[in-house]
């Protein structure tokens, strides 16, 4: 495989298949699943709710596909990991002349022998409609961020099966992908991310001072490579 090397990679709006269930979560609505008289089973009290909910979250589905350019940028490298601390599992995560001392990471990465960090974004438009819609219409707001946080997710979810089936070749199989700000890994691993997958050029991304991407709808992970059968 090639390590030290940044690939890019893109996909059409339409290669990506939407998940309303997914919206649902990301907004924090429960879908009701009630009947107000047990002898009328295909009565929902709750059916116009549901319809218009329904209406409303395909719309923003549809208004965000619209708008999204789909681009990442993933890289590979060797991985060795030092433990530092048996009892706290605390370990050295070293790669590209990195170091991460995690506790986290250590965990998610254990048995692996080499590491993809990749970046994923949707764009800067997603951004765009999202700011507008929220000085006037801070509901649909609400519904276009939770439809983008699908996207975003479903994408990476694309992206790290791409990476799986380049990995197969060699039986190796991916790690649950693992983001800065989770555990214990501090938000400024994510300079790390911009140094090597050169995230200004390669998708047009820039951190602010507070570490957080713009575009927001932007990703950064780290995803183990171990053998099948470790």
């Amino acid at each position: 495989m090639n390590n030290g090397i940044v690939f890019l990679h893109r996909l059409k709006s339409e290669q990506i298949e939407p998940r309303i269930t997914e919206v649902y979560r990301y907004a924090g609505i429960s879908i009701p699943n009630l009947f107000s008289n047990p002898t009328e089973k295909n009565y929902n009290p709750y059916s116009n709710y549901l319809n218009d909910m329904d209406s409303m979250i395909n719309d923003a589905i549809k208004e965000i596909s619209s708008k999204m350019n789909c681009r990442s940028a993933y890289i590979r490298f060797p991985l060795k990991i030092n433990l530092l601390d048996s009892d706290k599992q605390i370990s050295d995560i070293c790669f590209a002349e990195k170091k991460i001392k995690s506790h986290s990471l250590y965990l998610n990465l254990k048995g692996c022998h080499s590491i993809y960090l990749f970046a994923a974004t949707l764009g800067p438009e997603v951004d765009k409609i999202i700011q507008r819609n929220s000085k006037v219409n801070p509901a649909k707001a609400i519904i276009l961020q939770s439809a983008a946080a699908m996207f975003i997710e479903e994408y990476c979810d694309l992206l790290q099966n791409h990476l799986l089936l380049q990995e197969k070749s060699e039986n190796n199989i991916l790690n649950p992908r693992f983001s800065p700000g989770y555990g214990d890994i501090n938000l400024n691993v994510q300079k790390i991310f911009f140094e090597l997958l050169q995230c200004s050029k390669n998708l047009a991304l820039t951190l602010n001072d507070s570490l957080i991407m713009s575009p927001e709808k932007s990703v950064t992970a780290f995803i183990g490579i171990k053998k099948e059968n470790n």
